[in-house]
C-alpha cells in the first residue's frame, strides 16, 4: 500500500487541471467601483473548493503520527481528545502545551488535526487560532524533521481557513514565506515571463503553487468586498507573480481592480486595466475592464481618451453587459449630450431588431434618437418594443412628453396612436396603452381617442383596456359630440364595470339625464353619483346641477330654481359653478317666457364671476330676452358687450349674427337657447 505521505500519491490526487474561471469568482468590485466592472461573487469555483478542502485533509489526515513517538506525549494526548471530538478539553490542552517553555516534542500535526476538527465542527474562529499555532510549531527547531512539503501543506490548509474566517492579512502573511520572492513582476506584459522558481526557504511544487495562488485570489476577492484595498493589492500582486497561464488573467485583472479601487485617479490603474484588455481581449471580463479604464481616464480629466475607450468598448463588445451598462448611463440625458458611439450602437441594435437587452429607459432613449435622426425602421421596432416592455406606463409618458417638448409632435402622435390602437398583431401592455391614452386626454387630442373608441367592441373583453382607458374613450366621445356612443360607454362603465369613481358616475348621470329615455333611471344615476360624492362640496354641487336639469326636463321649474339657488348661496361652491347655476336660473325663466325675470337672473351672473364664460352666455340670453320684449336697443347693447369683452368665445359668433339681423330689421325670432342647458 502506498504511504499516504508519499508526495507522488498526493500529486496523483491534486494533479488534475485547475479550472479556469471568470474574475467574477475571485474579484468582487466594491460599491465605489460597482459602476466600473463585473458584479461578481466572492465564492471560489466548486472544483477549486474541493481542492482546497483536500489540502486541509492531506495536511492533517494523510500525515500519520511519527514512528516511535511516545503514546504518553502531549501530541498523543491531544490527538486522542481530538479523535473523541472533545473540543473543550482539546482546546484547553492545546493552549496549555503550546505555552510551555519546556516543550520538547513537535506539535505541528497534532495542532493541525485539532484545527481541522474544529473547522469541521463549524468552529472557524478557534480553527484559525490552532492552524496558526500549527504553522508556528512547524517553524521551531522541534519540527526540523518535517519536510518542506509538510510545512507547505500546513500553511496552505491554514491560509484557506483564514480566508474563510475573513482574516485576510493573516492568510497573506502565512503564504508569503512559501512564495518565491524573485518571481516576475505584476507589470509583466508577457504571461510567459512568470518565473517558475521556488522559495529559497521551501521547495514549492507547481501544484502547491497553483493552490496557493487560488487561495490568494480568493483572499483578494474577499478583501475587495470588505473594502480592504491594500490587502487586496498585496494578495493579487503575489498571485500574479506566481500564477500559471490559466490563473494569470484573474490575477492580472484582480491586481488592476485593486489598484483602481484604491485610487480612481491613478495612472497605474489605467495602465493595468488597459494592459489586461490588450492581453486578453477575448476574456469575458475584457469589456468590464475597458469600462473601468474609461472611468479612471475620466477621473484623470482625460475625457477624450475616456470617450474613445467607451467607443471601442461599444464597437468591440456590442453584446456585452458592460456595453449595455454604458448605454444606460446616458438614459435621461438630452440627445445633444449623448456620444455619437452610443447613438450608433442604439440605432444599429434597433434597426436589426436586436432589442432583448433594451429596458424601458433604453427604449425611450432610442425612440428619441430615432425620431431625431429619422431612422424609420429603428423607430418602428423600438415603438413595438416599448409597447411590450413598459409595465408601469412611466416611460411611455416620458417619451411622449419628451417628443412633444422637442417639437416632434407628429412622432408623439404616431407613437400614441400605435399604443392606443391595440391589436392581436401588435400587442401592448395595459400600462403603456393607458399612459398613451392619458397623454392624449391631457393634450386634448379627443379625436384620436374617439377614433380608437369607435374601433372597439364594447361587448368584447380586452385585458389591455383598463377602466381608465374606457373612461377616456367615453370622455372623448362626449367631447367630440358623439353623444349616443358616449352614452353606451358611460352606461357600460357604471353597470358592467361597476365603477364607483365619482367622475364616471357623474358623467353617466349627465348622459342619462340629457339623452336617456327614462327620467326615473336618470334619477337613480344621479343618486349613485351623490353617494360617490361623499362630503366633497364641489362634487355635491355638480349632482345638484344635474338634479335641477332633471327637474327642468320634467318641467318642474320651481323645483329646479330651488335646487339651483342652493348652489348659488353656497359660499364653498366655486365661483364658476355658482355663475353657471345663476345662468341656469335665468334659463328656467326664459323657457317659461317670463323674460323680465330671466333678464334679472342673467344680470346677477356677472357679480359672481366677472370674466367667466357664463357672463358671456348670460349677455347672449339677456339680449334674446330683450328682443322678445321688443327692446332692440338693450338687446344690441348686450350683444355688443359680448363682442367687446368676449370676442374669443363661441358666443361672439351668435352675438354678431343677432346684431346683423337687428340692423337689417330681420324679424327672425331668437331661439330659446343656442347653448346646451348643462355645459361642461
Amino acid at each position: 500500500m502506498r504511504h499516504p505521505r508519499d508526495l507522488g500519491y498526493l500529486q496523483g490526487i491534486l494533479g488534475q487541471n485547475l479550472p479556469v474561471v471568470s474574475v467574477r469568482a475571485v474579484v468582487t468590485p466594491t460599491a465605489r467601483l460597482s459602476r466600473l466592472g463585473s458584479s461578481g461573487s466572492s465564492k471560489m469555483p466548486t472544483r477549486t473548493n474541493r481542492i482546497l478542502s483536500a489540502v486541509a485533509i492531506f495536511a492533517l489526515l494523510l500525515i500519520p503520527a511519527r514512528e516511535g513517538r511516545s503514546a504518553e506525549g502531549d501530541a498523543a494526548k491531544l490527538d486522542q481528545l481530538t479523535s473523541q471530538k472533545n473540543w473543550e478539553a482539546s482546546v484547553k490542552l492545546a493552549r496549555s502545551i503550546t505555552n510551555e517553555p519546556a516543550q520538547n516534542e513537535d506539535l505541528t500535526f497534532a495542532l493541525a488535526r485539532l484545527a481541522r476538527g474544529l473547522q469541521n465542527a463549524g468552529k472557524v474562529q478557534e480553527s484559525t487560532e490552532f492552524y496558526q499555532l500549527a504553522v508556528n510549531a512547524s517553524e521551531t527547531p522541534l519540527a526540523s524533521g518535517l519536510s518542506d512539503s509538510d510545512k507547505v501543506l500546513v500553511r496552505l490548509a491554514a491560509s484557506e481557513v483564514m480566508v474563510q474566517n475573513q482574516n485576510i492579512p493573516q492568510a497573506i502573511a502565512t503564504l508569503k514565506p512559501i512564495m518565491s520572492p524573485d518571481s516576475a513582476s505584476s507589470d509583466s506584459s508577457n504571461p510567459s515571463e512568470s518565473t517558475t522558481s521556488t522559495s529559497t526557504a521551501f521547495k514549492l511544487t507547481e501544484q502547491h503553487k497553483k493552490i496557493a495562488v487560488w487561495v490568494l485570489l480568493r483572499a483578494g476577492s474577499a478583501s475587495l468586498s470588505r473594502g480592504s484595498y491594500l490587502d487586496a493589492s498585496t494578495a493579487y500582486s503575489i498571485a500574479l507573480s506566481h500564477s500559471d497561464q490559466k490563473q494569470r488573467p484573474l490575477a492580472l485583472l484582480g491586481d488592476a481592480w485593486a489598484t483602481a479601487v484604491q485610487n480612481e485617479r491613478s495612472s497605474d490603474a489605467v495602465r493595468k486595466l488597459a494592459n489586461f484588455v490588450d492581453q486578453y481581449p477575448d476574456h469575458k471580463d475584457a469589456p468590464n475592464a475597458a469600462r473601468g479604464c474609461a472611468q479612471c481616464l475620466k477621473q484623470l480629466g482625460r475625457d477624450t481618451d475616456s470617450t474613445a475607450m467607451l467607443s471601442d468598448l461599444l464597437n468591440r463588445w456590442p453584446d456585452s453587459e458592460a456595453a449595455i451598462a454604458v448605454v444606460r448611463t446616458n438614459c435621461g440625458l438630452s440627445p445633444a449630450l449623448i456620444p455619437s458611439s452610443v447613438k450608433h450602437w442604439i440605432i444599429a441594435k434597433a434597426s436589426a431588431n436586436d432589442l432583448a437587452s433594451f429596458d424601458a429607459s433604453t427604449t425611450m432613449l432610442g425612440l428619441v434618437i430615432a425620431s431625431e435622426t429619422s431612422e424609420l425602421t429603428a423607430w418602428s421596432n423600438l415603438s413595438e418594443h416599448l409597447a411590450v416592455t413598459d409595465t408601469t406606463g412611466q416611460k411611455t409618458s416620458e417619451t411622449l412628453r419628451q417628443l412633444q417638448t422637442a417639437k416632434r409632435e407628429s412622432d408623439a402622435e404616431q407613437l400614441a396612436v400605435k399604443l392606443i390602437s391595440s391589436t392581436s398583431a401588435r400587442p401592448v401592455t395595459p400600462a403603456a396603452r393607458e399612459a398613451a391614452c392619458r397623454w392624449a386626454g391631457r393634450t386634448s387630442r379627443w379625436s384620436m381617442l374617439a377614433i380608437a373608441a369607435e374601433s372597439e367592441e364594447l361587448s368584447t373583453a380586452d385585458p389591455t383596456r383598463t377602466l381608465a382607458i374606457e373612461r377616456l374613450f367615453a370622455e372623448a366621445l362626449t367631447q367630440t359630440g358623439q353623444t349616443q356612443q358616449a352614452y353606451a360607454w358611460w352606461v357600460h362603465l357604471a353597470d358592467v364595470r361597476s365603477a364607483e369613481d365619482f367622475r364616471i358616475l357623474i358623467r353617466c348621470a349627465e348622459t342619462e339625464t340629457a339623452f336617456g329615455n327614462d327620467p326615473d333611471k336618470a334619477e337613480e344615476r344621479i343618486e349613485s353619483a351623490r353617494k360617490a360624492a361623499g362630503d366633497n362640496v364641489a362634487s355635491i354641487a355638480l349632482t345638484k346641477m344635474l338634479e335641477s336639469e332633471l327637474a327642468i326636463r320634467r318641467s318642474n321649474f320651481d323645483k329646479a330654481r330651488s335646487i339651483l339657488e342652493q348652489v348659488v348661496r353656497s359660499a364653498e361652491t366655486a365661483a364658476e359653478l355658482r355663475a353657471r347655476a345663476q345662468w341656469l336660473i335665468g334659463e328656467t325663466w326664459y323657457m317659461q317666457r317670463r323674460h323680465k325675470d330671466a333678464i334679472e337672473a342673467y344680470r346677477k351672473v356677472e357679480a359672481m364671476d366677472t370674466t367667466g364664460i357664463w357672463v358671456a352666455a348670460s349677455y347672449l340670453q339677456a339680449g334674446k330676452s330683450f328682443e322678445q320684449m321688443g327692446r332692440v336697443k338693450e338687446a344690441t347693447l348686450c350683444y355688443g358687450a359680448i363682442l367687446s369683452r368676449f370676442a374669443d368665445t363661441s358666443y361672439a359668433s351668435s352675438a354678431s349674427t343677432r346684431i346683423a339681423a337687428l340692423a337689417s330689421n330681420n324679424n327672425s325670432s331668437p331661439t330659446s337657447s343656442s347653448q346646451p342647458t348643462i355645459r361642461r
